[in-house]
C-alpha cells in the first residue's frame, strides 16, 4: 500500500505495511516537515496498518482538525474526501491505487478559525495557576553540580538543560535538570526531554526515551523560574558516538498558542560491553577493526585477524565477530573464514549482562580465549 502525503509545500511517500511518518515543524525529527508557527515541533504521526491509513495528534498546541472538529487524543482512520488541518496547515493524502484525495482547501475556513480561537480562549481560561508545590519549586535553585549546560530561547522564555557530565554508558540512567524561565505570561501545555540518536548520513533521528518532566496546562507568569529534575533510560545495546553517529538530549516547552521553546545538549555515548570485548581480544594480540553497529545498535559486527605468522600456519583469512543483545543477555558468535572451506565453522557464547559487566577483564579475556581455542585449528 502506498499513499502520498502533503503538508503545506512538503511531500512524503508512505509505503509498505508498518510504515510511519512524523509530521510537524522540526525537520530534524519529522520526515514530513513544514515551517509554520501553528505547527508543533512534532505535531502528528501517520502510519499504515492492516490496509488502512491512520492519523494521531501528538499533543500539539494548536491541535489536529478533521472536517472542522478537533481530533483530540483519538486515532483516526483516514478516508478520501476528509478535510484535515494540522494547526492552520492543510494535510493532503492521496491513495496511489485509485488517486483518491482528501480535500485541500487553499485557506483556513472561517469556521475552523473560529473553533481554534474558541479552543484557545477556553484553554487559557481553564489553565490553573501554579499550585503551592509548583510555587515552592520555583524558589529552588538548580544544583551546582549540574555544570554541563546548554540553553535555547525565544520571546516566550528560556529553557536550560543541565547534566553532571557529557559522557554516558549503555544500560545506565541519565539524571539531569531542566530550568524554564518565562519571559511572558502564557499557558504551558507540558515540558519534556528526549534521548535522541542521529545519523550523519541523513537518516531519520531515533528517540530512545522520552520523559514528561511536567504535564500541564498551567499558567506561567513573566519572571517565573522553574527547575525540574528528569531521568532518561539508556538502552542496553547503544551504538557508540562516532563518525556516523551522534547523540543528544532535546528539551521542549510546549506552549499553547505560541512558539515552543527548544534546547539541545550534545552528549557522548560509550558502550562498555563492546569496549571490554575489544580489550579482551587486544590483550591476546588479535587485531580487531571497528565494531560496527547493525540496525541502530543492539547488533554489532566486526572482523579481526590472528597474528600474521599464525594466520599463515592455520590457513585463516579472518575471524568474524557477531554480537547481539537478547534482553538481559549478550550473545557472541565467532565465525572462522578459513581458506579452502565451503562453510564457516562457528562457536557461540551467551553472557548474562549483569555478570559480564561485573566480571574482571582477565575473566573476560579467558572466556574469549576459550572460544578461540575451540574454533581455531589445533596443533
Amino acid at each position: 500500500m502506498t499513499v502520498q502525503l502533503q503538508l503545506g509545500h512538503a511531500t512524503f511517500k508512505l509505503e509498505g505495511m508498518g510504515a510511519r511518518v512524523f509530521a510537524g515543524r522540526d525537520p530534524a525529527t519529522c520526515q514530513l516537515a513544514h515551517v509554520d508557527a501553528t505547527l508543533s515541533r512534532r505535531h502528528a504521526e501517520i502510519w499504515l496498518e492492516n490496509g488502512g491509513v491512520f492519523l494521531r495528534d501528538l499533543g500539539s498546541a494548536n491541535g489536529t482538525w478533521v472536517d472542522g472538529q478537533p481530533l483530540g487524543h483519538q486515532v483516526l482512520t483516514l478516508r478520501p474526501g476528509q478535510q484535515i488541518w494540522l494547526g492552520h496547515v492543510p494535510l493532503g493524502v492521496t491513495w496511489a491505487h485509485d488517486g483518491s484525495k482528501t480535500s485541500m482547501a487553499a485557506h483556513v475556513p472561517p469556521e475552523l478559525k473560529a473553533l481554534i480561537e474558541q479552543h484557545k480562549q477556553q484553554a487559557q481560561q481553564a489553565a490553573p495557576p501554579p499550585s503551592a508545590s509548583l510555587q515552592m519549586s520555583m524558589s529552588t535553585p538548580l544544583p551546582g553540580q549540574y555544570a554541563y549546560r546548554r540553553q535555547g530561547s525565544n520571546d516566550n522564555g528560556v529553557l536550560l538543560l543541565a547534566l553532571k557530565q557529557d559522557t554516558f554508558f549503555n544500560g545506565t540512567t541519565i539524571d539531569g535538570y531542566v530550568e524554564f524561565t518565562a519571559t511572558d505570561s502564557e499557558t504551558v501545555a507540558s515540558i519534556f526531554v528526549e534521548l535522541v540518536e542521529m545519523k550523519r548520513n541523513g537518516s531519520s533521528p531515533h528517540v530512545w526515551d522520552r520523559c514528561i518532566v511536567r504535564q500541564g496546562p498551567w499558567r506561567a507568569q513573566n519572571g517565573d523560574v522553574l527547575p525540574l529534575p528528569f531521568q532518561l533510560r539508556v538502552p542496553a545495546g547503544t551504538e557508540m558516538t562516532g563518525g556516523n553517529t551522534v547523540w543528544e538530549i532535546r528539551g521542549e516547552v510546549d506552549i499553547n498558542w505560541a512558539s515552543d521553546i527548544d534546547a539541545v545538549i550534545p552528549i557522548n555515548m560509550r558502550n562498555q560491553d563492546m569496549e571490554r570485548i575489544r580489550d579482551g581480544l587486544g590483550a591476546m594480540d588479535y587485531r580487531l577493526g571497528e565494531i560496527k553497529s547493525v540496525a541502530r545498535g543492539q547488533r554489532f559486527e566486526a572482523q579481526f585477524q590472528p597474528p600474521a605468522n599464525m594466520a599463515r600456519v592455520w590457513g585463516v583469512n579472518s575471524i568474524g565477530l557477531e554480537i547481539e543483545y537478547l534482553g538481559a543477555n549478550l550473545k557472541i558468535r565467532m565465525k572462522l573464514d578459513r581458506k579452502g572451506l565451503h562453510h564457516d565453522p562457528m562457536v557461540d557464547q551467551v553472557f548474562e549482562l549483569g555478570r559480564l559487566r561485573a566480571a574482571s577483564q582477565p575473566e573476560i579475556n579467558a572466556t574469549l580465549k576459550a572460544m578461540l581455542d575451540q574454533l581455531l585449528p589445533k596443533g
